[in-house]
């Protein structure tokens, strides 16, 4: 091909470039498009390449996802290993029921535990405000079956309550009844728990 001269180019016009030697004339495809072919990168040093950009994407994800399990979502929660083994403390629990006896020798039941909570009972409290009792028990009521847990034999006057110390749990719609042997039909009673309680994770 020979040599061209800028001052001579051909008509029309044509694009040429200096190569540092010769002119040139631009390539064009067959859509017409100019083709200009980038040898070198023209980003400076330490600009941001898409390998660079997905390294920094993935960081970012793994951000958001330590954001959603530190309940930044709310139906999202921090996943601890051994979880089921944590005490933890929400609040206070102080409940009381007064009613009438279940019957002859009959009980007293406690207010059921919350849904969402686990109740950890460490006192009750129970009277039998109208007859004088005998002997006095206390039951865990778990998934519809009873579980003994204090029994104590006293004569105790009407209206002098007897009380207990110690540890008892309770899931959702558990109870702690309390028996008064010596209790007769429409007695007034009256059973008070406190403790603490925690939120069930489920």
């Amino acid at each position: 091909m020979p040599e061209i001269d800028p001052s001579h180019s051909p008509m029309p016009r044509t694009a040429l470039y200096w190569d540092g030697t010769l002119y040139t004339p631009a390539l064009v495809d067959a859509a017409k498009h100019l083709q200009v072919d980038v040898l070198t990168s023209g980003l400076p040093a330490g600009a941001a390449t898409a390998a660079a950009q997905a390294l920094a994407l993935a960081q970012l994800q793994l951000i958001e996802d330590l954001r959603h399990a530190l309940q930044s979502v709310a139906t999202d929660r921090l996943i601890v290993r051994g979880e089921d083994q944590l005490h933890s403390f929400a609040g206070v629990l102080a409940r009381v029921q007064t009613g009438a006896i279940s019957g002859a020798n009959g009980y007293i039941e406690s207010p059921a535990c919350s849904l969402g909570a686990i109740w950890h009972v460490t006192n009750v409290w129970a009277v039998d405000y109208t007859t004088a009792t005998t002997q006095f028990g206390l039951i865990l009521w778990h998934n519809a079956a009873t579980f003994p847990f204090h029994d104590q034999v006293l004569a105790v006057a009407l209206g002098i309550p007897w009380v207990w110390g110690g540890d008892v749990w309770l899931d959702p719609d558990d109870t702690i009844r309390a028996y008064f042997t010596g209790g007769l039909v429409g007695d007034s009673c009256s059973i008070r728990i406190t403790g603490e309680y925690m939120t069930l994770e489920v």
